[in-house]
């Protein structure tokens, strides 16, 4: 049984956690923090010139059970910059039959910049879960966003026989929608398997751009693919936004494919060179 896992029928653990982003003259801070439950960020980190505020979102269960629910929120001030991860992956363990539930809103306001880089999220077997990401971006502002899921424990040969994950990614400028997606994954190994799915792999992911611009190339993302020849890849260019999908055995290797895309495109997309955060070396 993983650790922390329920087997009662009580109340689930709630968990928020509610973040400031300002700009000043010398960099962006966290001016507002607020959290309940066991949620929270460490100290922001400043490896950048630029005044990026990096930010290590904490979740010291370090999975989600049948019950729970967590409220992640971020207000990304005019002219502010934020890059927020994790420090290792989330989990959302196997259920008792009830549901647990995440909640992921970002707001940016003008000219804002935001990279959202979480770690992979795993999908334990009989796992029930709801999973919702919205970010409201402002016209003028940009962002680096990806999610990654890993189905099961591929490594350990555990895999996702039995089980439903609800999964919403939204993007939306003001109040109209520019990106609404819904994945209904059930574990019932059709998915797994069959050709219209996932191929026999157990790991997708999803990584958005802003280019209102049109300044990303797909010939870039062929490009860095060659190295990463066994993970198919699909584009899409549509209002604003570009969008690349990949599947593979292993969350590993999408993760790695999508931190080779970042180091690339952010100097194109939010005008920097890349600094990985610190914690993905440990």
């Amino acid at each position: 049984m993983p650790a922390g896992e329920k087997t009662d029928h009580c109340a689930g653990w709630p968990a928020s956690l509610h973040l400031v982003y300002k700009h000043t003259s010398a960099r962006t801070v966290l001016a507002g923090k607020k959290h309940c439950g066991p949620l929270m960020v460490q100290k922001p980190f400043y490896p950048e010139a630029n005044g990026c505020c990096h930010t290590y979102l904490i979740h010291p269960p370090a999975g989600i059970v049948g019950g729970d629910r967590l409220f992640i929120s971020a207000v990304i001030n005019k002219n502010a910059h934020a890059l927020i991860t994790a420090p290792g992956a989330g989990k959302f363990y196997r259920s008792d039959g009830r549901v647990a539930r995440q909640t992921q809103i970002i707001d940016l306001q003008e000219n804002a910049l935001l990279e959202w880089l979480p770690q992979e999220t795993v999908y334990f077997n009989h796992a029930r879960a709801d999973s919702i990401t919205r970010i409201n971006a402002h016209q003028t502002s940009r962002f680096m966003a990806w999610e990654i899921q890993c189905l099961g424990l591929p490594a350990r040969e555990e895999f996702f026989t039995s089980g439903q994950c609800l999964q919403k990614l939204q993007i939306w400028h003001g109040h109209m929608p520019v990106l609404l997606e819904t994945s209904r994954l059930a574990g019932d190994g059709k998915l797994l398997s069959a050709g219209w799915g996932m191929r026999g792999r157990q790991a997708m992911g999803t990584l958005i751009m802003s280019d209102h611009r049109n300044n990303i190339k797909r010939s870039l993302i062929q490009e860095l693919a060659r190295s990463h020849q066994a993970i198919p890849l699909g584009f899409t260019s549509t209002r604003g936004l570009f969008i690349v999908r990949a599947m593979s055995f292993y969350a590993r290797a999408i993760k790695n494919l999508f931190i080779s895309i970042w180091q690339r495109l952010r100097p194109v997309v939010l005008g920097f060179e890349a600094s990985p955060p610190r914690i993905w070396n440990t």
